[in-house]
C-alpha cells in the first residue's frame, strides 16, 4: 500500500477526497468482481506435480517484480516532476502487474488439466458402483469389523498405523480416551486446553514482541525519519515496506522448500 500510494494520487490529482473514495468504492468492486474465480481446490497428490510448482514460481516472481516496480516508480516519483501522461503510464503498469496472478485462475478454469479430468472420469464412476454395490445386503460389510480383523493378524510399523489402531479400537468401544490429557501436537484445541500448554504461550509471547515492536516501528516510522532530520520520508517508507515484504518472501519460500 505504501508503495503504490505514490501512483494513485497522482492519478487521482493528489486529492484525499479522490483517494477515500477509491479505497471505499474500488476495494469492494474487486473483491466482488473477482469472486467467480474463486472455487475450492483440491490438493494434488502428486509430490512432483509441476503445474503447481510452476504457478506458485509465477505468483512469488509476479510479487518480487511489483514490489522492485512500486520502489522505482516511488523513488522516480519523488526526485522527478513526472507529467500526468508518465503518471498514468506508471499506474498502469501497476495494474497490470497486480492482476497478473489472476492468470493462473483464469488458465485452470479455461484449460483445465487433461489429468484431473480422467482422474475425476475415473473416480466418479468406481465411486457410484461402490455405493451401488453398498446397497446391496450380500455385500456390504462392517468397515470396522473389517478393518479390526486386519489389526488383530497384522503388526505396527509406523506412528501412523498405531494411531489408527487406536481410532478403531474407539469406535468399537475397546478403548477409551476420554481420560486422556488432552489432544497432541498438532491435533484440534479447545482454548482452555490451549491455555494450558507451553507452545501456546511460547508462539504467543514471540509474536507479541516480534510483530508488535515492528507495528509499533512502521506505524512511528514517518515520525521516526524526521526525528533525524529527514524532510520526505516517502523513500523511507517505500524502502522499509519492500525490506519487509521481500524478507516475508524469502522466509515464506524457504519455509515452503523444506515442507515440501
Amino acid at each position: 500500500m505504501k508503495g503504490s500510494k505514490r501512483p494513485v494520487n497522482g492519478m487521482l490529482g493528489n486529492s484525499p477526497t479522490n483517494l477515500l473514495l477509491l479505497l471505499a468504492l474500488g476495494i469492494p468492486t474487486a473483491c466482488i468482481v473477482v469472486m467467480y474465480f474463486v472455487k475450492p481446490c483440491t490438493p494434488s497428490l502428486d509430490e512432483d506435480n509441476s503445474t503447481e510448482h510452476s504457478h506458485f514460481m509465477y505468483t512469488q516472481i509476479s510479487s518480487v517484480l511489483l514490489g522492485i516496480y512500486l520502489l522505482v516508480a516511488t523513488i522516480l516519483g519523488d526526485t522527478l516532476k513526472l507529467s500526468q501522461a508518465v503518471t498514468y503510464l506508471l499506474f498502469s503498469i501497476m495494474i497490470l502487474l497486480l492482476l497478473a496472478p489472476l492468470v493462473i485462475p483464469i488458465k485452470m478454469t479455461l484449460y483445465p488439466n487433461k489429468q484431473t479430468k480422467e482422474n475425476s472420469s475415473t473416480l466418479a464412476p468406481s465411486y457410484s458402483s461402490d455405493s451401488l454395490s453398498g446397497a446391496d445386503p450380500e455385500n456390504s460389510q462392517p468397515l470396522l469389523g473389517s478393518a479390526s480383523t486386519t489389526l488383530a493378524t497384522g503388526t505396527n510399523e509406523s506412528d501412523d498405523s498405531t494411531d489408527l489402531d487406536v481410532l478403531l479400537a474407539e469406535g468399537e468401544g475397546a478403548v477409551n480416551l476420554k481420560n486422556k490429557r488432552g489432544p497432541r501436537r498438532g491435533g484440534d484445541f479447545t482454548f482452555r486446553e490451549a491455555l494450558v500448554k507451553a507452545d501456546f504461550w511460547l508462539l504467543f509471547v514471540v509474536y507479541f514482541c516480534g510483530v508488535g515492536t515492528g507495528v509499533t516501528v512502521l506505524n512511528n516510522l514517518a515520525q521516526i525519519g524526521m526525528s533525524v532530520g529527514a524532510n520526505d520520508t516517502t523513500i523511507l517508507l517505500c524502502l522499509f515496506g519492500f525490506c519487509n515484504f521481500a524478507g516475508r518472501i524469502f522466509g515464506g519460500s524457504v519455509s515452503e522448500y523444506f515442507v515440501r
